[in-house]
């Protein structure tokens, strides 16, 4: 009895200590996997109505790891033409840093800084994607909570429960927790279910495609859907490569002058 005892004690230990590994390797796994040194790609976001009228926005997208602490993605629009030349330049910090956004305004030639921290999250031109959405978080602002594995429109998941660490975190995104589905196999973030402040859902965020480019998996067609109003957007990346971007090119003085 006492051998089996001693044996229970070490299987229930273990256990635990498998379990507090998992979430590590989950975040682990999902950033190896997804965070590109150097991404450029042709992007096109769909934005549908809940009558099914769909409007077009395209633009050229960048995306780079300048160094372990800070992420910065550039997007420059053509489509519609009442936006083009119109550039987004984002900054996210790791460290916990002040995420940072400057828009250029063509028709006024004038650059704007938003602080992404008190914008409220804001919607990506128009979208159901908000600011947030292209914002490599710091592990310092969000909480995770393994909750279990899932199978989400039949791919075996693991899911992480997410929400900012303060209560002004959460105000500030109207986003009081998230849902995240990391595929099993690669820690591609497959799925993701946002609930708004009073605890309802109110987006579905869902993989449809990735591309695997060398040790990394990219997904290329999401849909955000809002399950609220029944408005759903499409983004859709196209002729995506890993070309080494110059650091120029997440710069104001080159969003202005590009």
């Amino acid at each position: 009895m006492k051998k089996y005892f001693i044996f229970l004690l070490i299987f229930i230990s273990f256990s635990l200590m498998a379990g507090e590994m998992t979430i590590e390797k989950i975040l682990a796994g999902f950033e190896q996997s997804t965070y590109i040194p150097n991404l450029t790609t042709s992007l096109s976001v769909k934005l549908i109505s809940a009558n099914g009228d769909v409007r077009e926005i395209k633009a050229d997208a960048y995306q780079k790891k300048i160094d372990e602490s800070l992420v910065s993605r550039l997007f420059v629009f053509d489509y519609p033409p009442s936006v083009r030349n119109t550039g987004l330049l984002i900054n996210s910090f790791l460290d916990g840093g002040e995420n940072v956004m400057w828009i250029y305004l063509p028709a006024v030639k004038r650059i704007k800084r938003i602080a992404l921290s008190t914008s409220g999250g804001g919607y990506f031109m128009g979208s159901d994607f908000s600011y947030s959405d292209f914002i490599s978080k710091s592990g310092d602002d969000y909480t995770h909570e393994y909750i279990g594995e899932e199978n989400l429109n039949g791919t075996a998941c693991y899911v992480v429960k997410e929400y900012g660490t303060t209560l002004k975190k959460r105000q500030d995104t109207k986003v009081s927790y998230m849902t995240d589905y990391f595929r099993k196999d690669d820690f591609v973030m497959f799925g993701r279910d946002y609930y708004d402040l009073a605890g309802e859902l109110v987006k579905e965020y869902r993989v449809k495609e990735v591309l695997v480019l060398g040790q990394y998996v990219y997904p290329t067609i999401i849909e955000m859907k809002n399950v609220q109003n029944g408005h759903t957007s499409i983004i859709e990346m196209t002729k995506a490569n890993t070309d080494v971007i110059p650091d120029r090119y997440f710069t104001t003085r080159f969003l202005q002058n590009r």
